[in-house]
């Protein structure tokens, strides 16, 4: 496997799972994302959650409403939220389960934006690897 995929497993797909990291993640926000996030041992969630892998397995889950836009506008969000978790998922702590929802109005255009974005919520939610 290639280090920079984004594969199926890579991302957060069933309902459960979404329900769980809203529900027991910790929720961080900027100007334009606001973020869930479920790290085993680091937050209360530890290792009940259903399907959450502890070693290494970083799991992004995108949620995008109308306010954003049109379809066209939601799907490039989209595209780019992805792309720039693909390219900066290491710098994540083992075990990451985030859902990112950008807010009505965001400002990401183009994916120097949407890797800054990223960066930032992360590092408020003090989920980054520190040896990054």
């Amino acid at each position: 496997m290639k280090k920079f995929s984004f594969t199926r497993n890579a991302r957060l797909r069933c309902r459960k799972i979404f329900d769980f990291v809203f529900s027991e993640g910790e929720k961080s926000s900027t100007r334009d994302l606001v973020m869930w996030a479920c790290v085993p041992g680091l937050n209360k969630a530890g290792a009940k959650a259903p399907g959450l892998i502890a070693n290494g397995g970083r799991r992004l889950g995108l949620v995008i409403s109308k306010k954003t836009g049109g379809a066209v506008q939601r799907n490039r969000l989209k595209r780019l939220l992805r792309e720039a978790y693909r390219l900066s998922k290491y710098d994540l702590l083992d075990g990451a389960h985030i859902i990112v929802y950008p807010k009505a109005g965001c400002a990401i255009n183009n994916l120097l934006e949407a890797r800054k974005a990223l960066s930032a919520i992360w590092a408020r939610a003090k989920i980054k690897n520190a040896e990054r």
